[in-house]
């Protein structure tokens, strides 16, 4: 199990439609520099195109643009002024290709220990009250709150530590995290 975390890069991970794109949108209005998420990413630009890189189309060939951005997206952020926000990481595209069936190669299991965030992550815990189903996010919340413990395990077995978001406003969630960061330097 690796030791060495990446200081000031930091994870908000957990449920889908847990409000993690609003709270790295809310740290980057502040001025903080931030990371999408790759998969809504990849995602967009792929509906944008027409492309056929979809998780409904083909679902291997688009974690595997998952992982390629996440780990680009990784290596982007070492130049950038810390603390850096990431929405989602490395880790849980193996939680995702494990809920998917697919079969994890040599390079998903490395990827993890290669390329490392802070020590502790954030966790979105699933939220119904915030839940929104869009063009983007199509499963019923039941659905989605299925890849909510694979995704929490995958950075728990890759060494992290978890540290449970409350469910408050996005002002309140921004104070909470930069809080925590203060503390954790």
């Amino acid at each position: 199990m690796p030791q060495h975390f990446t200081a000031g890069c930091y994870v908000i991970t957990g449920a889908s439609g847990a409000g993690k794109s609003t709270l790295v949108a809310a740290l980057s209005e502040l001025g903080y520099a931030t990371v999408p998420e790759a998969a809504l990413d990849v995602l967009r630009e792929q509906q944008e195109c027409n492309g056929g890189i979809l998780p409904w189309v083909n679902r291997s060939a688009f974690m595997e643009e998952v992982l390629k951005r996440n780990i680009r997206n990784h290596q982007a952020a070492q130049s950038l002024k810390a603390p850096v926000f990431f929405d989602r990481g490395i880790p849980e595209c193996l939680a995702w290709l494990r809920l998917s069936e697919l079969d994890l190669e040599p390079h998903h299991l490395a990827a993890p220990a290669q390329y490392r965030y802070a020590s502790t992550v954030f966790v979105a815990e699933p939220w119904p009250e915030v839940y929104v189903l869009n063009e983007e996010r199509r499963a019923s919340f039941e659905r989605s709150t299925r890849s909510y413990a694979p995704t929490v395990d995958a950075y728990v077995e890759a060494g992290y530590s978890t540290c449970v978001l409350p469910k408050v406003s996005v002002q309140a969630r921004v104070a909470f995290i930069l809080e925590r960061v203060a503390s954790m330097r």
